[in-house]
């Protein structure tokens, strides 16, 4: 197999690419629910921008994504060893991929729009878990940490990923409901 934490990114530019992916997978949620509170609130068309939504929409969704990999990882590192640096690595590849799997899918809110909340309860938790159970396969294949521990790698990575989208699906629901 390839080894995709052999060539390195500058540190940089992922949580970029991620953030731009959460952008991109949130932007037309965002563009929807700017437009109805713009419209609600005649503040005009200040907010209601595609290019502000585009940035406003995966804001929430990264810094919840980063607080809790700084986190996990963190704790990991210490309890573990192994190559945690490179799981860490390799799991920002496969949230890019699943945000643009999911900025893809969700053309379908043109045709559907009253019910992008919901979809977007559904379909983001369900694709993002998928890439990174892919990715935890690839990474326990790869051997970056002992087969020992690698239980414990999972069960926080796919725990948090859990929480995470539970977190996101509760202020969508109150997002909706106000």
């Amino acid at each position: 197999m390839i080894d995709i934490a052999k060539r390195k990114l500058p540190s940089p530019i992922l949580p970029i690419l991620a953030y731009i992916s959460y952008c991109a997978a949130g932007w037309f949620a965002a563009r929807g629910d700017l437009a109805y509170y713009c419209s609600q609130m005649q503040m005009g068309d200040i907010l209601s921008h595609d290019a502000v939504a585009f940035f406003i929409g995966g804001l929430i969704p990264f810094a919840l994504y980063m607080i809790i990999a700084r986190f996990i990882f963190r704790t990991m590192h210490m309890r573990c060893g192994g190559d945690v640096r490179s799981i860490r690595y390799g799991l920002n590849f496969a949230v890019i991929a699943a945000n643009l799997l999911l900025f893809a899918l969700k053309f379908i809110y043109i045709s559907a729009p009253l019910y992008s909340d919901v979809l977007e309860i559904i379909l983001d938790p369900i694709v993002t878990i998928a890439f990174v159970s892919l990715y935890m396969w690839y990474a326990f294949k790869m051997q970056y940490v002992e087969k020992s521990r690698f239980r414990f790698v999972l069960s926080q990575v796919l725990g948090a990923f859990l929480a995470m989208y539970g977190l996101l699906a509760l202020i969508n629901l109150i997002v909706s409901v106000a």
